[in-house]
């Protein structure tokens, strides 16, 4: 099943950090595009927390977080891998990305101006969603994939978004969701650029499009973690 947004989303340019160039909207970030290049948009930051699963290559969240700086959102990467991780620190202004290790205290919640983004990469460990976030503050949690196993846990996410999954992991998924057959068995055979993004009652395939600054930065699309 696929769905459009209610408001057509627009890119409105950001000056203030003219080197980022990254796709935004009015209503949130834009995730990615999907049929005749319509943006799919999610309101990452709201006045109540927002946990988000990412069950991708680290390369999704890293989009993800990266286009998050360019609505002025503070980064912490919570990670045992830091260097995975560098390449955002880097392309960031001072003092947006920081980086440290996993299983750290929740950051300081956020505002409407300045939103705040915690990315928790743990690897296949089990995934916590944090009770002590805050307003205008969101979650991210990072997982390279999703098992049987995990499935049931991924209904308590607000958004979730999948890169290709393990084809033992597809039917889990689609009686979790109550996803059509054809949604079903389009989610082993994703290409590397392309994720399932899950919520609202909706499954949306899209595109990520990464911009050439993104491009410059992470390189193309992958399925494969780092």
């Amino acid at each position: 099943m696929t769905g459009q947004p209610a408001v057509a989303g627009h890119v409105l340019p950001f000056d203030a950090l003219p080197q980022l160039d990254v796709p935004l909207s009015a209503r949130g970030l834009v995730i990615g595009h999907e049929g005749q290049q319509q943006p799919v948009i999610v309101q990452l930051f709201r006045n109540r927390p927002t946990h988000v699963g990412v069950f991708a290559a680290a390369y999704v969240a890293k989009l993800v977080a990266f286009r998050a700086l360019a609505v002025a959102a503070q980064v912490a990467v919570l990670t045992p891998r830091p260097q995975i991780w560098e390449p955002l620190a880097r392309s960031a202004p001072a003092q947006w990305v920081t980086i440290g290790p996993a299983g750290a205290a929740t950051p300081p919640a956020g505002t409407a101006a300045r939103p705040a983004l915690l990315v928790e990469d743990g690897g296949m460990a089990e995934a916590q969603l944090r009770s002590d976030l805050g307003g205008w503050q969101a979650q991210v949690v990072v997982r390279p994939f999703v098992t049987p196993q995990m499935v049931a846990p991924l209904r308590s996410y607000d958004v979730v978004l999948l890169q290709r999954v393990q084809p033992e992991a597809a039917q889990p998924i689609q009686l979790a969701f109550g996803l059509p057959d054809q949604t079903a068995q389009w989610l082993p055979h994703m290409p590397d650029d392309t994720v399932a993004l899950i919520g609202s009652g909706q499954v949306r395939f899209v595109n990520l499009m990464p911009t050439p600054a993104e491009q410059a930065v992470f390189g193309t699309a992958t399925r494969l973690d780092g």
